[in-house]
Parts: C-alpha cells; sequence; structure tokens
C-alpha cells in the first residue's frame, strides 16, 4: 500500500504529510532494506513515536500515567477489578514484522540494532508472526548490559532480558485486553513481566504488602491494568527506585533538568508519608548518599582532568549488527567510543564508553574560579 493511503485511513491527507515531512515533523528512516516514516511531532492522530510503513501504522506506545499516593490513586481511578504486573527498570521497544522483517523499535521509532540482534534469544519470532503477522510485541530490555539504561532489576545479573507487558496490533492505537494479551503471552511462551493477579479496591492493604516486597528485593514498582476499557492504567514506584533515579544521574546533575530530581524527591516523600508516616536518619543518609556523592566524584574527576564517562557492555549475535549499532549511536548524537570487540562462544562482545564532555566542561569552568550568574 502506498504511504498516502496508509495516512489517509487515519485522516491524514497528502497535502498534510507532504506539510510535515518538509518541516521534518516526519522522517524517513531506513534499516537495511526496509523503509519506514518515523514520527518526530504529532501528526493528525500520529503521536510522536508513531512509525509508518508500507503495510500500516504503529501506533506509538501509549503514555501511562503515575500515582503517587497508591491508596487514594487507586480508588480515585478505579470502579471495577484490575491486574498487577511488575513495573521493570529496562528500556521500552514494540517488536514486529515488517517487511518479512522482525525489527524492534524504540520510543522514538528507531530501530534498535542491538534490541533487533538479540530478540531472537527470547522469542519464537517466525512461529509467532507467520500465525499472527499484524501482531505487536511491547516489552521492556532489561539487564546490565544494555545500551540505555544503567538501572535494572536485581534478577538479571547478566546481559539482558526481555519482558513483555502489552501486545498491541497494526492500526490499532490501543493494547490488546490484559486477558486475551495473557492468553497470547502463553500460548506463544513469550516471556512476560510478573503478573500478580486480579484486584479490586477492597485489597489496597494487599497491594501495599507488594510495593514493600518489591522494595526490599530492589524492583522498581506496579504497572494496574483495569478491565474496562474506560479506565486507564496506572503506574507506582517504590522508595528505592526514586533514590536510585537519583543516584544513578547525579553525576551529571550540572548538565540536567531540575525537575528531574525534584519530581524524584517528591516521590520518595509521598511513598514515606503513605507506608512510613515518618522520616529517620536512615532516609536522610539514602538520599544524601545517592544525590551528593556522585556529584562529588564528579567534581573529583574533573578536578584530576579525567573525563566524566561510563562504560557499557553488549552482545551481539551478528557482527554486522555492531557498525549498525554504532551507526545508530552516532544518528542519536551519543558521544561514545568502542573499547574493544571480540568472540566469546555465540555472541560478538563490544564494550563501549560514553562520554560526558558537557558536564566535564562546567565543571572545570567551576573549578577555574569562572564566576557565573545563577
Amino acid at each position: 500500500m502506498k504511504i498516502h493511503n496508509v495516512v489517509k485511513m487515519f485522516g491524514i491527507s497528502e497535502e498534510v504529510w507532504h506539510e510535515s515531512f518538509g518541516r521534518q515533523d516526519v522522517m524517513c528512516e531506513t534499516f537495511e532494506d526496509v523503509s519506514y516514516y518515523r514520527v518526530r511531532k504529532k501528526v493528525g492522530l500520529l503521536e510522536r513515536g508513531a512509525i509508518v510503513t508500507p503495510e500500516g501504522v504503529l501506533f506509538a506506545y501509549p503514555r501511562i500515567a503515575r500515582i503517587l499516593h497508591l491508596e487514594n490513586g487507586i480508588r480515585a481511578s478505579y470502579a471495577q477489578p484490575f491486574y498487577i504486573e511488575e513495573k521493570i527498570d529496562g528500556y521500552n521497544v514494540r517488536i514486529a514484522r515488517i517487511k518479512g522483517r522482525v525489527l524492534a523499535f524504540t520510543r522514538g521509532a528507531y530501530v534498535c540494532p542491538f534490541s533487533t540482534d538479540r530478540i531472537v534469544d527470547f522469542l519464537d519470532v517466525k512461529h509467532i508472526f507467520d500465525e499472527n503477522p499484524e501482531l505487536i510485541i511491547c516489552g521492556e530490555f532489561a539487564g546490565p548490559d544494555n545500551p540505555y539504561n544503567k538501572e535494572y532489576p536485581p534478577y538479571v545479573t547478566k546481559d539482558v532480558g526481555f519482558f513483555s507487558f502489552d501486545l498491541m496490533m497494526l492500526n490499532k492505537s490501543y493494547t490488546v485486553s490484559v486477558e486475551e494479551g495473557y492468553k497470547i503471552f502463553d500460548a506463544y511462551s513469550i516471556p512476560t513481566t510478573k503478573r500478580f493477579g486480579r484486584f479490586s479496591v477492597s485489597d489496597v492493604s494487599r497491594i501495599k504488602e507488594i510495593i514493600n516486597e518489591l522494595d526490599d528485593r530492589g524492583c522498581e514498582g506496579i504497572v494496574m491494568k483495569p478491565i474496562r476499557t474506560e479506565e486507564k492504567p496506572m503506574k507506582h514506584v517504590t522508595l528505592g527506585s526514586c533514590f536510585r533515579d537519583i543516584r544513578i544521574t547525579a553525576p551529571l546533575m550540572i548538565q540536567m533538568q531540575p525537575e528531574f530530581f525534584t519530581h524524584r524527591i517528591i516521590r520518595a516523600a509521598m511513598f514515606i508519608h503513605e507506608y512510613r508516616r515518618s522520616l529517620d536518619p536512615e532516609t536522610f543518609s539514602r538520599l544524601g548518599e545517592a544525590m551528593l556523592k556522585p556529584v562529588y566524584e564528579s567534581v573529583a574527576k574533573a578536578a584530576r582532568g579525567e573525563l566524566i564517562e561510563e562504560k557499557f557492555l553488549l552482545r551481539f549475535r551478528e557482527e554486522k549488527n555492531v557498525q549498525k549499532m554504532i551507526d545508530h549511536l552516532n544518528k542519536c548524537k551519543v558521544t561514545f567510543g568502542v573499547l574493544s570487540k571480540k568472540k566469546v562462544d555465540a555472541y560478538w562482545v563490544v564494550e563501549f564508553t560514553r562520554k560526558y564532555y558537557a558536564s566535564y566542561d562546567s565543571l572545570r569552568t567551576c573549578l577555574e574560579g569562572m564566576p557565573h550568574i545563577d
């Protein structure tokens, strides 16, 4: 099908499409022999992150609202039962078959070469997509050895895992119902996030126990999924997740938006107020260490003339995808270097270093005594 006919199904005229393309709200992308259009800014019904192909549209994965006060949030959001699943700290992808190729698309609608390379380790893609050609598998790659996220679940101690949490269909803006999704996951042995079962508003005490158990284990939180389409999914995170977010990002505090940190401090305060009702010295210590220690270490590095950087390790099945990942990182304007590449058993193991020149330069300017206005 021609692209103009595809977007016309969603009320976008040929003229509007051309104008959007001219403004670069839509970009043409190619991965090997597959060409598609990446939506950068909303066009008609297509939100940022949507993917337009001759075979149809992969809608952007819906944003999920966050509730900071669990009990009141549940009471305000749900009149009918809902399911609870673990929220996993990783990065979101949509897996679909386009022109016979199974590809992993990021939230920003890029093909991720690393995720595309590795998805066959976790899914029987031929079986799944031969029988369900319009299926889109939404999931999370998570683990210590990934290219995007420094946090990961405590039970993935090496490499990465893949955990599906939703299903969509080509040309549909909504997800498959929870119960129907569970049937498909189980029928094709698709790995999923942990499912805690079905709950109602009266089960708040039990849900808090689940949250506390996840917090004790170092996990991120939960997602609540209603059985009624009129009600919306919600997410809620643990106290430890707030502190880990701060600790991981604090080395780059000088170049981050302040809201990143204030939002997480507010989340932490809300969690403590609801679950514990008081503050204690250990909590003060955890927050102080999470925020100040990484910043101090960055200052010390800059004072020694050492660049602020972090290393990450990736495993690829196919060597050609190493270069594709390098090209992808360059396109996304990530400053990095390749430290090593070697074959280990079935994988090409590549060590990268991500470099943060902006933070280093800013801290060096301060260390050299240059004045600034704040």
